[in-house]
């Protein structure tokens, strides 16, 4: 691109700019703003790339010297050994022990009782049993509730990007995860090695269309304000004519399949990682080992996301796959199914990937560096900054270990004494009831028919007495202790774990206990259920979730449309950078919640219409207490049954019944106006006719007063008046009506 295209293209961009600002909320893509970054995502299609005015720090095998990538490399070939050796030391002898523990396995009880081996194999399962009846109730911890984490603002400012920010976390957990799984998983490792692990990252999934068109300025300005909004990617610049007015211009067009975070749980003989510190991300090497074949990492060095491919393949057994005891522990045949799939060629081979989080100062500049390495064998495959400053791998230990990162002791070796003691003794009960019901005979051959003894013929000859042929030796009987210590094994491994009978629901005497006992029995148990809830969101979850912050924080796509609460909302970057605090929202047992849907009831049937008469409770309060005890009720809609006094919705109704109540008094003023009013208009009719009777006959000054009484005004003028025009009436009436005649014509 020469001079006159490059100001061409800068005034475009800053028309372009000024536009944008302007129309941004118009023209926003339904995908948003893509990045111009490497989407190469190396193992799980991820990347760190750090923001755009960082870029020029971020590394990779071309911009190091060959110095620097043999210092990361003796670095990561240093902490590979000495991780390897760590998880095949300690980690996967004691993790593969825990397994066989909870599944009872004969071979290991083989070894612990050779003897009883030989006459019984049966095997306590109290440690599956213990473990699959605290499963369900720590899962139902982190399931009862639809937002399994609450995020609020530090300030008032914050508290609506805070509550945006959870419905965020809220989408990519529950609607782009299965959650469900991903807990359950989590917990149930956690619980059977004591060493439950995760990986969280971000997975981009994009397609890319390359397009050539001739362009002019106006062209010129969409095309720029469409790469802005990531809908397409300018890769070329061309003067079309010698003007300068048309250019051809080559672009990729962006189309955005998948733009997520992603929960994925993980086996311990993936993680690799150094034991120095207490921290698994304070640790120097930390890193995922996983088998892949020849055919993923070539196509990898297509898309551009690895390098090195035909070096790393090519280097012989170092690097090939080897499936670790605990790999073949979960699949048995795994090492047969594998060569038998195998086609002899680079493709179908099996090899060893690493994908390193390690600290190492490459650049010598005192201060050691975060950098991701992946590798097969001693190659390097991509070398990049890591811009977090942590691996994306969280674990999970319930039998909590402050100052380590895997725990040596677990539930399993914890309760392992006492399914050793259960399944001793009850070896030994099996075996001496199965002599008693078998036992020996001592037969004298001479005098019994042999043939029909062994044949089991219903009667068998002797002879003499048979008493004297046959004898049948004492009946072994039961240690009455036996089932004394069967019975401490039991209570022991119910006081250490929480769950008891009476929480499994399998004790009939429970029946026979007060209401009291049961309830501190159970209150006992959910203690310890919640105890390593509490280690499973402390130390893992609310991790995981900030994690998942920092992750849309960066990767977001800037007016992302997702649906949230049954809307399309464009998210921008911006709005989640905000400090906030985390709030996990803990579930409740079964008991626990019995418990509280009783305290509601109480709530509301007794002391809240108390406490509305001296005005201390509202419509808010009902709603929330109502809302509270459907909810734990299992009733998640409550929208179906309940209107928020601070809706909308309810709002415009409450108006709506003032403006009825205000008409309806405004008409029973009307109507009371109106009774007072016929109610004075009969007191003067009646008052008038009593007057009307005796009025002429009164003084003047009193026809005045009573006239004025019944609210009639006058005066002695107008009384005289009155009379005037009454006398003038009367004359002019009396010769009208042929009366005067009789006057004047008189006698």
């Amino acid at each position: 691109m020469n001079q006159n295209d490059a100001a061409q293209f800068d005034a475009a961009q800053n028309a372009m700019q000024q536009q944008a600002q302007m129309q941004q909320a118009a023209v926003m893509a339904p995908q948003g703003v893509g990045l111009s970054v490497n989407n190469g995502y190396g193992l799980h299609d991820i990347v760190y790339p750090v923001p755009q005015d960082e870029e020029a720090e971020d590394i990779s095998l071309d911009t190091l010297s060959q110095e620097e990538v043999d210092k990361i490399m003796r670095a990561y070939k240093n902490g590979k050994q000495a991780a390897d050796n760590y998880y095949r030391a300690t980690v996967e002898p004691k993790i593969i022990r825990r397994l066989k523990l909870y599944r009872a396995d004969k071979e290991l009880y083989k070894k612990k009782f050779p003897s009883l081996s030989e006459l019984n194999n049966w095997v306590s399962k109290d440690i599956k049993t213990t473990i699959d009846w605290i499963l369900p109730n720590l899962i139902e911890v982190f399931s009862a509730n639809d937002s399994p984490v609450d995020i609020v603002g530090q300030s008032v400012e914050d508290d609506d990007n805070a509550k945006l920010l959870q419905e965020v976390i809220n989408y990519f957990v529950m609607k782009k995860n299965n959650f469900f799984t991903f807990i359950a998983t989590l917990a149930k490792d956690g619980l059977v090695t004591n060493f439950g692990c995760a990986k969280v990252y971000w997975n981009r999934d994009e397609t890319r269309k390359p397009m050539q068109v001739l362009a002019d300025a106006q062209m010129m300005q969409m095309l720029a304000i469409e790469q802005q909004q990531g809908r397409i990617e300018i890769t070329d610049l061309k003067q079309a004519d010698p003007q300068g007015d048309f250019l051809i211009v080559s672009f990729d067009v962006i189309a955005v399949k998948s733009n997520t975070p992603v929960l994925e749980n993980m086996s311990p003989s993936e993680l690799r990682f150094t034991h120095e510190t207490r921290d698994l991300h304070d640790a120097k090497f930390v890193a995922q080992r996983k088998i892949v074949k020849g055919d993923y990492l070539k196509r990898k060095e297509i898309e551009g996301v690895y390098s090195n491919i035909d070096k790393a393949l090519s280097q012989g057994d170092n690097g090939s796959a080897r499936w670790t005891t605990l790999d073949i522990e979960h699949d048995k045949e795994l090492t047969n199914i594998n060569e038998f799939l195998s086609d002899g060629d680079t493709a179908s081979r099996e090899y060893e990937l690493y994908e390193a989080y390690l600290k190492v100062d490459y650049n010598n500049d005192g201060v050691m560096e975060h950098v991701i390495v992946h590798a097969v064998g001693d190659t390097p495959l991509k070398i990049q900054t890591n811009t977090f400053e942590m691996p994306p791998f969280f674990v999970f230990s319930p039998e909590y270990e402050p100052y380590s990162i895997f725990n040596e002791t677990g539930f399993a070796e914890e309760w392992e004494q006492l399914q050793d003691l259960k399944t001793a003794l009850v070896r030994q009960i099996i075996i001496a009831t199965a002599k008693n019901c078998r036992g020996q005979k001592f037969v004298n051959e001479q005098a019994v028919d042999m043939d029909a003894m062994m044949d089991g013929e219903e009667f068998v000859p002797t002879e003499g007495d048979p008493s004297d042929a046959i004898l049948f030796p004492p009946s072994v009987p039961t240690d009455p202790n036996a089932m004394t210590l069967i019975q401490y094994a039991q209570n022991e491994l119910e006081s250490q774990s929480g769950s008891t009978r009476y929480n499994q629901g399998l004790d009939s005497n429970s029946l026979n206990m007060t209401a009291t006992g049961i309830s501190a029995i159970m209150g006992a148990a959910d203690k310890k259920i919640k105890l390593i809830a509490r280690f499973l969101a402390e130390t893992t979850w609310i991790p995981i979730v900030k994690f998942l912050i920092l992750l849309c924080q960066k990767f977001l796509d800037d007016g992302q449309v997702i649906r949230l609460l049954n809307q399309d909302i464009a998210i921008r970057r911006d709005q989640l950078n905000l400090d906030y605090d985390l709030v996990v929202n803990v579930g409740q047992g079964a008991g626990t919640k019995e418990a509280e849907i009783q305290y509601l009831m109480v709530l509301i049937q007794q002391l809240y219409p108390t406490l509305q008469q001296v005005g201390i409770v509202n419509a808010s309060s009902w709603y929330k207490v109502t809302k509270e005890l459907l909810e734990r009720m299992g009733i998640r809609s409550t929208a179906k049954f309940l209107l928020d006094p601070e809706s909308p919705e309810f709002q415009q109704l409450q108006a709506q019944a003032q403006q009825a109540q205000q008409a309806a008094e405004q008409k029973q003023d009307a109507l009371t106006q109106a009774q007072l009013q016929l109610k004075e208009q009969d007191i003067k009719a009646k008052q008038l006719a009593k007057l009307s009777a005796r009025f002429s006959e009164l003084p003047i000054d009193a026809q005045i007063q009573a006239l004025q009484q019944l609210g009639i005004t006058t005066t002695p003028q107008s009384f005289a008046n009155k009379a005037i025009e009454d006398t003038q009436k009367a004359i002019v009436e009396h010769y009208t009506s042929g009366a005067g005649g009789a006057i004047y014509g008189g006698k």
